[in-house]
């Protein structure tokens, strides 16, 4: 009897240890699902985090294209417009010089004429005094001329003056554009070569 019940405990004692071992077995492998699922979370977390930098970065690239495109265009519509002030104002330029060289002509021609009437009023002083007063008038006449002519020729030369003023403003805006135009350039190269920011990853807790 005695031996039976020593037997019994015995049986009962390995029975307890057994359970126990089965239950530390089950807590370790719960233990175990649950660290798998928590690093599971977090790759995924770590997953979206990527995707959602992807995204970012597809959009960085986007405006920076859109705004490289943008720059582009204002440099070159600057660079024409520079260059069309330039050529407008080297067309009047060329223009005021053809009309100097024709009032100048005008000029020398009047000249030549005038030097003729007093060659020819200095030839007839003998011929009376009424042919000498004609002579006067046509003299006072043609020196009234010269002295328009003289004065158109000084308005011809101020407004010769304007124009090289205006060209050299021209060229000082076409030198301030081009200056833009490379600033501009130089701006997009730098937002090409800035880095994208990536959001650091920070793991939960296990």
């Amino acid at each position: 009897m005695v031996v039976a019940e020593q037997e019994t405990a015995a049986t009962q004692a390995g029975l307890d240890a057994e359970q126990s071992a089965r239950a530390a077995l089950q807590g370790e492998l719960d233990a175990a699902r649950q660290a798998h699922a928590a690093a599971r979370a977090r790759q995924e977390a770590g997953q979206h985090q990527i995707e959602a930098l992807e995204r970012q970065l597809g959009e960085l690239r986007t405006q920076f294209s859109t705004e490289l495109e943008h720059t582009r265009e204002q440099v070159a519509v600057a660079q024409e417009r520079a260059s069309a002030t330039e050529r407008r104002a080297l067309r009047e330029i060329d223009q005021e010089r053809t009309l100097r060289q024709k009032g100048e002509q005008a000029l020398a021609d009047l000249r030549t004429e005038l030097a003729a009437v007093q060659a020819r009023a200095h030839d007839a002083a003998v011929a009376g005094a009424e042919e000498r007063a004609r002579l006067q008038a046509e003299r006072d006449t043609l020196s009234l001329q010269l002295a328009e002519a003289e004065q158109a020729l000084g308005r011809g030369q101020a407004a010769q003056d304007s124009l090289r003023a205006e060209l050299k403003v021209a060229l000082r805006r076409a030198e301030r554009a081009q200056a833009e135009a490379t600033a501009s350039r130089r701006l997009a190269t730098t937002k090409r070569r800035v880095p994208v920011t990536r959001t650091k990853f920070k793991p939960g807790p296990a």
